[in-house]
């Protein structure tokens, strides 16, 4: 089938501008998030900020746990997502989008394994006492979605970037792969709701904020960051909707496409 044919799957896309706005909504929650962490978190640092000997202050170190998952989920996963059904340059060849949705992937990786090492460092390097460790719901979902993110990477490598597996088996896994990627970005986003109301929990908390200290910025951007995850899902998502005609396999024919042809 020629290479032009292979895209079908995609059924009528949506309007160009529509991905467009997906991309604006995208962008505006991540640049909320550096908002709330520069302006009222205190901004980003690469080791604990020193108080006395024998207290430090690790909160600029675990801000860009925050940050980095931004990156990785609302923008460069929802990215991924994007790659086969509606990519910036529509033109790209159905090889070319597998390579864009690959390294979008790869450096959504790169970024949640940045982020985990931010939380854990500040939790470790905390004095006088240390922070625990993966005590949280947050924490449950974050392992989660982590064990989702992993296998799905690794299937994504072995599976279809770098096949080692038959064309019949990569048939099987294709279907799975495409599902596993959309259930790993969705567990994503609400690992970070949950994960933003538990930090905003602690800063209200150690801030002693009550009564109408409570519509300050401190909580209510954190909140519209939350509205955006939202609706960064729903459009990210609403591109994933099956054609109104749908055809045998036609979900998956990028996957098993090495060359801008499928069979």
């Amino acid at each position: 089938m020629a290479g032009n044919a292979a895209l079908s799957y995609l059924g009528p896309p949506p309007h160009y501008g529509f991905s467009i706005l997906t991309r604006i909504i995208q962008l505006i929650t991540v640049i909320l998030v550096a908002a709330w962490v520069w302006q009222y978190l205190g901004g980003v640092a690469v080791r604990p900020t020193h108080i006395n000997t024998f207290t430090n202050d690790t909160g600029k170190l675990f801000n860009w746990h925050p940050f980095l998952m931004a990156l990785a989920f609302p923008l460069l996963m929802g990215e991924a997502l994007l790659a086969y059904r509606a990519p910036l340059a529509p033109k790209l060849s159905t090889p070319q989008r597998k390579l864009m949705h690959a390294a979008l992937h790869t450096l959504a990786v790169i970024c949640v394994a940045l982020a985990l090492v931010a939380a854990f460092d500040s939790h470790t390097k905390k004095r006088p006492v240390p922070t625990p460790n993966l005590y949280s719901p947050h924490s449950y979902l974050g392992l989660t979605t982590l064990v989702l993110l992993a296998a799905q990477f690794v299937l994504g490598a072995t599976g279809f970037l770098w096949p080692k597996f038959s064309q019949s088996s990569r048939e099987v896994l294709a279907p799975y792969h495409v599902f596993l990627g959309r259930a790993t970005f969705i567990a994503g986003l609400a690992t970070m709701a949950v994960g933003i109301q538990e930090k905003v929990q602690f800063v209200v908390a150690a801030k002693g904020l009550s009564g109408h200290a409570l519509y300050n910025g401190t909580v209510r951007l954190p909140a519209t960051i939350e509205v955006f995850l939202v609706l960064t899902g729903i459009l990210v998502m609403w591109h994933h909707l099956a054609p109104m005609k749908a055809t045998a396999g036609s979900s998956t024919a990028p996957l098993l496409s090495g060359e801008g042809e499928t069979a």
